[in-house]
């Protein structure tokens, strides 16, 4: 039995250092690699296999992002272990991560002081020396890597920027130039001391180090930029113009540098230069079409300036013929023909740029906007179905597929996709509304009367004067002849919110006659009737209205007027051939 359980331990050790080995980078192997051989200090067997358990766990927690549960076992581990050096350098980085300082360093300060010469747990302590801002500790830790690990020069980099920062200005530039002499002049070392002498308002000095890094190697383009950069910083604008010049001497497509020139001809005023510049650089693809989408951004938002539009459509047209099948290039495109009115054209770049990026809940909508404004309802129903597959928690696209359904007249299709978008809309009273009523309109269709005018009134219980609804409302209860004294007093107010309004009118004068109130009823249709080009339904019910007033003759002539201006409906058509209106 005794052997049994030499054996198990022996297996959980063994997995507890498979597993903080795998779990780990080679960083952090380094710094929890005493943690193998942790069960060997503990009290029993037993103890010693719940702590790799449970450290084997906790490691688990830490790499799926469970951060509070691997501090849970973590610190059940330093119940079993507290002088645990791995465990106090993992409770001291999931501290850090949490933002619980205080502990963090706590824990860091152990380990750190278990073993100087462990890069790791001294980086941790300097971490968190630097989060409470104890600048004076970190950098001495600092200090005592660079002598530890002398070959190390990032050690020495980080020593100098903690120096900048602290104000050491001559021991910062000491580091930098030992490193230099050690590993010749580099890029990152020579930007370095550049910030550093620009920091000591010693422009001369900084200016010198870039062109230092500039003649050891004339041909590379970045390092006049830098060069440009400063200038451009110090308004010398004409030596940072002569770099930019150099580079396009190296590099004539370089799309960086006619940006630049783009924005150094904009601050003289010379918009025709700068534009030619910033379209040089639209035309190379190497410049990538985000950063052509943000530029085209800031033209659109000034497009009701002629210029910006101009300019804009432009770029936009230049932006599409080198990345055609970006979806960015057809959606920003598709954004222009808009604001020329081109809806058709629009409709089908969105839906390129929709296909492209299926993700972008953006484009979708802008799609099925323009489609819905160009009446487009066989690709609206389409798409729309689509867009429900794509985002099914976006309340506008089931809106959508109900109204294209409604036109279709699919009317239970329409009615399933609005109920189903209603669940959806959250703090939006228009759109609640908008829903509502178009519930309405598809329920009246599908003969659901009851559901139909509940809809309507739930509508009507968020805006009471929403005018639409009081109309569309009041209408389908004058066509069923149903609850017309409610009608009568919907349609009043809409009347009485909106007057003039000849549709409105005509509701109420509808409304008028169904209730047998002919000469009410003829005032109102006869003004809506002269209000506007000439509509065919208020014409046709303006000449039943004058049949029941017995004036035959004008009512006669009002149905056949309804049937110049457009009306096809059978009803008319039988009232005037059989000169009668038959109820």
């Amino acid at each position: 039995m005794d052997k049994l359980k030499h054996i198990v331990l022996k297996l959980t050790v063994f997995t507890l250092f498979l597993f903080t080995q795998s779990c780990k980078s080679k960083k952090e192997a380094h710094a929890s690699d005493k943690a193998a051989d942790a069960g060997q200090r503990l009290s029993s067997s037993g103890d010693q296999a719940q702590f790799g358990r449970l450290y084997v766990d906790a490691c688990s927690a830490r790499m799926k992002g469970n951060l509070e549960e691997a501090l849970k076992l973590f610190t059940e581990c330093k119940r079993l272990d507290p002088s645990n050096v791995a465990v106090n350098y993992e409770l001291g980085t999931i501290y850090k991560l949490l933002g619980v300082n205080d502990q963090a360093l706590q824990n860091a300060k152990v380990c750190a002081a278990s073993d100087p010469k462990n890069e790791w747990y001294q980086l941790l302590l300097i971490d968190c020396y630097n989060v409470l801002k104890q600048y004076n500790q970190s950098v001495k830790l600092r200090e005592a890597l660079v002598k530890n690990f002398p070959s190390r020069s990032e050690f020495k980099e980080d020593l100098a920027i903690q120096y900048n920062i602290m104000g050491y200005f001559d021991k910062s530039l000491k580091l930098y130039e030992e490193l230099e002499k050690e590993y010749g002049i580099n890029e990152q070392i020579i930007l370095n001391k550049t910030r550093l002498f620009k920091n000591e308002k010693r422009f001369k000095d900084a200016e010198n180090e870039l062109l230092r890094l500039n003649i050891s190697n004339p041909l590379e383009p970045r390092y006049y930029s830098y060069l440009a950069d400063f200038y451009i910083e110090r308004n010398e604008l004409e030596k940072a113009k002569n770099m930019y010049d150099r580079i396009l001497a190296i590099d004539p497509n370089n799309p960086v540098v006619n940006l630049a020139l783009h924005d150094y001809y904009s601050a003289q005023g010379k918009t025709v230069e700068a534009f030619e510049y910033l379209k040089k650089a639209f035309l190379n693809p190497d410049l990538d079409v985000i950063t052509k989408e943000s530029i085209l951004i800031s033209f659109y938002k000034k497009s009701d300036q002629p210029t910006y539009l101009e300019n804009g459509f432009e770029l936009a047209k230049i932006m599409l013929k080198v990345h055609p099948l970006a979806p960015e290039s057809n959606a920003m495109y598709a954004d222009f023909l808009m604001l020329n009115k081109d809806y058709k054209g629009a409709a089908i770049y969105l839906y390129i740029a929709a296909s492209s990026e299926k993700g972008n809940y953006r484009t979708w909508e802008q799609l099925l906007k323009t489609e819905y404004e160009l009446g487009s309802f066989d690709s609206l129903e389409k798409h729309s179905a689509r867009a429900i597959e794509l985002f099914p928690s976006q309340s506008s696209v089931y809106f959508f597929n109900g109204v294209a359904n409604l036109q279709l007249k699919n009317y239970p299709k329409a009615a399933q996709s609005l109920k189903d978008g209603l669940e959806f809309v959250v703090d939006n009273k228009s759109q609640m509304i908008e829903f509502y009523s178009s519930l309405g309109d598809a329920y009246n269709y599908t003969k659901e009367y009851e559901k139909s005018d509940k809809s309507f009134e739930d509508a009507l219980k968020i805006d009471a004067d929403n005018t639409f609804v009081l109309n569309q409302y009041s209408y389908f209860l004058s066509l069923r002849k149903q609850n017309l004294e409610r009608a009568e007093k919907l349609s009043k107010k809409a009347n009485e919110l909106q007057p003039g309004n000849r549709n409105y009118m005509d509701t109420y004068g509808w409304i008028l006659f169904q209730e047998k109130k002919y000469a009410e009823a003829e005032e109102w249709l006869a003004n809506a009737a002269k209000l506007g080009p000439k509509n065919p339904n208020i014409l046709e019910h303006y000449g039943d209205v004058l049949f029941k007033l017995n004036k035959t003759d004008e009512a006669l002539k009002q149905w056949e007027n309804a049937k110049l201006a457009g009306g096809t409906s059978e009803t008319l058509l039988r009232k005037i051939k059989e000169k009668k209106l038959n109820d």
